[in-house]
């Protein structure tokens, strides 16, 4: 047995436990609170994208209008409906919560003002 062959086998039931260890020690836990979000904008058209990738791009809360931002919070699921559909959004990294544009109107004005009633 060469000296190489010996650290490998001295070494390889401790990476193995380690790896094990926490492997577990992961799918044991609850997951940790999102600590911050994505901030997606959709930055292409739909024409000519096939009915899977609109669906998730409305999934995403993309399906409106183009330029307009939507905040999604840091999960696995958002993170593979925003890979899905990469070419067609634009993706900031917000730390923390959601900052106040986020809960801006959306909607454009009306054109009239209610004054009161008759």
């Amino acid at each position: 047995m060469s000296a190489v062959s010996r650290i490998i086998t001295a070494i390889r039931p401790t990476l193995t436990a380690s790896t094990r260890a926490y492997s577990t020690a992961v799918s044991s836990e609850a997951a940790p609170a999102a600590a911050g979000h994505y901030k997606v904008t959709r930055t292409r058209s739909l024409i000519g994208v096939p009915k899977s990738t609109i669906k998730v791009l409305k999934s995403l809360g993309l399906g409106r209008k183009i330029g307009r931002p939507v905040f999604q919070p840091h999960e696995a699921s958002a993170a593979g409906k925003i890979l899905k559909v990469k070419e067609l959004v634009k993706v900031e990294n917000i730390p923390g919560p959601i900052p106040a544009e986020g809960f801006q109107r959306t909607r454009a004005t009306k054109g009239y003002k209610v004054v009161g009633k008759l």
